[in-house]
């Protein structure tokens, strides 16, 4: 008997199976948030339907009455390698001989580790999670000084991994292999974003106040994972910008960074008295600006920024500088 039909039957059902949350197409996507935005056909099964096709319509009708494969002489010494081509396209292997063992599907825990990959949940976690911090340091009256040190320090330990990870190319699969909750596929053989989000965070720190510093960090926190994760369930809805973002990413950073500014200024500022006279540079008392037009300036600032692309460098590094250097000149040139 010649399996090709065989093959050739399964590689059109390919085509029908839906792609799901756990199982996609990489190749039918578009970048968004530096991040894979999976578009599905409509045309496709559920997973829970997958797994109720018919197997007797994938066996070619040359089959014995004991359900065996009739094989000839030609098609033996192929049939392990077209077997293995079943497995990977419906996921399961039917036995062609007596001599060939059934493997079993992937399991749940692959599947999991698969959708936090996909939607990098770890790496969104940890990314919003220097927010959260950076409001309880805010609460508990830690200077900004009192940061640099320690954020040096990660700064330089981030680098010393990457430098040695990167001229040994095993140690880096090892490592690579060890972290994969937060490096990015295209991070493997290039610097971590972490070290750009770090180099961000001192920049605003140092060079402009510290309401300014921390609304940055609070955007690129906040609205940049807000951009990504919308983006990704919903940017194949809306139209595309240039590099790659979406209107429904652009919209989610803008409404995170109006939030963000009522957050901060409407609440931490008021009821927590840790700043001096200096440390607050927009204030409703200073300003032309209201708290409603400074918060949708806010969002704006953060929606231009997490979409400009220069150079091509990390936004993990110009979202802070840039929204930081906007709110900036925006504040001075409306003080009273």
């Amino acid at each position: 008997m010649n399996i090709s039909p065989v093959i050739e039957q399964e590689q059109r059902l390919r085509s029908e199976i839906k792609a799901t949350i756990m199982d996609f197409d990489s190749n039918s996507s578009y970048i968004e948030e530096e991040d894979m935005t999976y578009i599905y056909s409509s045309s496709i099964i559920d997973d829970d339907d997958s797994d109720d096709v018919d197997d007797s319509s994938l066996v070619d009708e040359d089959t014995d009455a004991e359900g065996q494969v009739e094989v000839s002489d030609d098609d033996e010494g192929t049939l392990d390698e077209e077997i293995d081509d079943t497995e990977y396209i419906t996921g399961k292997v039917r036995s062609a001989s007596p001599t060939i063992e059934q493997k079993t599907p992937t399991n749940q825990e692959s599947k999991f580790r698969a959708f936090l990959v996909k939607h990098e949940i770890p790496r969104k976690i940890f990314h919003s999670s220097i927010g959260v911090i950076t409001l309880y340091l805010y609460t508990i009256g830690v200077d900004i000084s009192q940061l640099f040190l320690p954020l040096s320090t990660i700064f330089c330990a981030v680098l010393a991994n990457d430098l040695i990870r990167l001229h040994h190319p095993e140690l880096n699969k090892i490592i690579c292999k060890f972290m994969w909750f937060i490096i990015r596929e295209k991070e493997r053989n290039t610097y971590n974003g972490v070290l750009y989000y770090l180099t961000g965070v001192l920049i605003v720190f140092y060079f402009f106040p510290k309401d300014i510093g921390v609304v940055s960090v609070l955007l690129l926190s906040w609205a940049d994972t807000a951009a990504s994760t919308f983006g990704r369930q919903f940017g194949k809805y809306t139209p595309k910008l240039g590099n790659g973002k979406s209107v429904a990413g652009s919209l989610a950073s803008c409404v995170t960074g109006v939030l963000v500014a009522y957050l901060y200024y409407g609440y931490f500022v008021p009821n927590y008295n840790v700043n001096r006279p200096e440390d607050v540079f927009w204030t409703p008392e200073t300003s032309k600006l209201n708290i409603h037009a400074y918060a949708l300036l806010c969002g704006v600032g953060a929606s231009v920024s997490e979409f400009i692309d220069l150079w091509g460098v990390d936004d993990n590094f110009t979202i802070p500088v840039l929204s930081g250097t906007f709110l900036y000149w925006l504040v001075k040139a409306c003080h009273v």
